[in-house]
């Protein structure tokens, strides 16, 4: 692959990503101590073909994605140790695989979970920011209607 179309598409990716928490709703955002979480949860297949291929992520209506960025409060992209887990109002729970993602001076982290039907999903993340003595936890819900 030509080494500006990589660029590019990281350029892309990274604006794409930035637009999702703002899509449908505010930004969300939580502060902890001296670091500010973004976060927000999508469908999968909001995801642009190449954008999804390049990661390996399904893009489906029926998967979802959550998308976390973890910062300084000075905008400073921070890495973490994100874990944590989705669940459906009728109890099932899905264990996220938090995959870094780093392009340019973005760090952000994604994780994927299947979404059937009318559904909420309540999630519940762990986030231990590179360099911070303690862990947050960070709890918020997006309700889903899949196809």
């Amino acid at each position: 692959m030509k080494l500006a179309y990589k660029i590019s598409l990281a350029v892309a990716t990274a604006l794409l990503l930035a637009l999702f928490p703002s899509r449908g709703r505010s930004e969300q955002v939580q502060r902890f101590d001296q670091f500010q979480v973004h976060y927000n949860a999508l469908s999968a297949d909001m995801l642009p073909a190449e954008v999804a291929r390049q990661y390996q992520f399904a893009r489906s209506s029926k998967q979802g994605l959550v998308n976390i960025a973890v910062q300084k409060l000075d905008g400073t992209p921070v890495p973490a140790r994100i874990s944590g887990t989705a669940t459906t109002l009728a109890g099932q729970r899905t264990e996220l695989v938090m995959r870094e993602i780093r392009e340019a001076d973005a760090v952000y982290y994604l994780g994927q979970f299947p979404v059937r039907g009318r559904d909420t999903l309540s999630f519940k993340l762990d986030i231990t920011p590179e360099g911070s003595a303690r862990s947050f936890a960070l709890t918020f819900s997006k309700n889903y209607v899949t196809d």
